[in-house]
């Protein structure tokens, strides 16, 4: 695996490599490239790398406008110290946003799940961008679908048919309005970005839960609890969220 790595800053472009070394000893860094100009100049010059390593902030402005001259094929992973860029980047072919200081255990997750995109392209027999706008947003700037791994095949899963995003011990399940439910590769603050606020509302820490989905629920000044579709048990909503809940379901 080709890897091309983009940072400004020559002691995070170190640790990343040094990261590469534990997490994926066979990859290869091709370049270090630490600009929006040498970045083009590079892609320009060579052949599209298997992965990129890309900070958003550049000595010389926003990664973001690298899009702007090149076309990019490949997946991203985003390496920033800043969190309100992941709508965007996710809609760059982004497939995980890790913010740094990084570890390795979050650089392996971003590699385990492009290996797992990258088993579930070939079985497929899809290409690269019909995978990466499956994992980005849409053009109205949110996700209207989550490609699932299920065995050998992927599954696509409408929003629509979403009830909620809980975080549990062993990752993020996706529950539907079936009863179905999977593990996503992303943190319930990814999500929280990715997924309309019209539709979609984080009542906690936890979980994000859609409100068409909601079959009842309950409230005063202080508390909240609802009742969804895909599951008979009542959702506590947090007490700091309880305002901001009711608005959002009375809107």
């Amino acid at each position: 695996m080709n890897i091309l790595i983009v940072e400004d800053e020559a002691i995070a472009a170190d640790q990343l490599q040094n990261l590469l070394k534990k997490v994926a000893p066979e990859a290869t860094v091709c370049a270090v490239t630490d600009s929006i100009e040498s970045t083009v100049s590079w892609l320009h010059t060579n052949d599209m790398p298997d992965l990129l390593l890309m900070d958003i902030n550049l000595a010389d402005g926003s990664c973001f406008s690298v899009f702007d001259v090149i076309d990019i094929t490949a997946p991203i992973v985003f390496c920033t110290a800043y969190d309100e860029y992941a709508l965007k980047a996710f809609q760059s072919n982004g497939i995980a946003y890790l913010l740094k200081p990084i570890l390795e255990s979050d650089l392996r997750g971003a590699l385990d799940k492009l290996a797992t995109l990258t088993e579930a392209l070939q079985e497929n027999g899809d290409d690269n961008r019909r995978v990466l706008k499956s994992i980005g947003g849409t053009s109205t700037g949110y996700k209207s679908r989550f490609l699932i791994k299920t065995g050998e095949k992927l599954l696509p899963v409408p929003t629509s048919d979403i009830s909620c995003f809980m975080a549990q011990d062993q990752g993020v399940k996706l529950y539907m309005s079936s009863g179905d439910n999977y593990f996503l590769d992303y943190t319930v603050t990814e999500l929280e970005h990715l997924l309309n606020p019209e539709h979609f509302f984080r009542i906690s820490r936890q979980t994000i839960i859609a409100g068409d989905k909601i079959v009842s629920a309950s409230a005063n000044m202080r508390n909240a609890r609802v009742i969804l579709d895909c599951m008979p048990t009542e959702i506590a909503v947090a007490r700091e969220r309880t305002r901001a809940f009711r608005r959002w379901f009375d809107s």
